[in-house]
């Protein structure tokens, strides 16, 4: 039988969701959605170009 906390860690696990923290300075130029945009794709571009590296390397 599995104890309570392992099950509770278990369905925690399952619910793992990517989650991105977004911290910027208001100054009225840039709306939340926008920002969440260029953070997507500079992670996206980071990503991306870590990948070409070790395929070239």
């Amino acid at each position: 039988m599995q104890r309570n906390s392992e099950k509770k860690k278990e369905k925690q696990e399952s619910r793992k969701k990517v989650q991105f923290i977004v911290t910027r300075e208001f100054s009225g130029s840039q709306t939340m959605q926008e920002a969440f945009e260029q953070l997507i794709e500079r992670q996206a571009c980071g990503q991306f170009e870590e990948w070409l590296g070790r395929k070239a390397g």
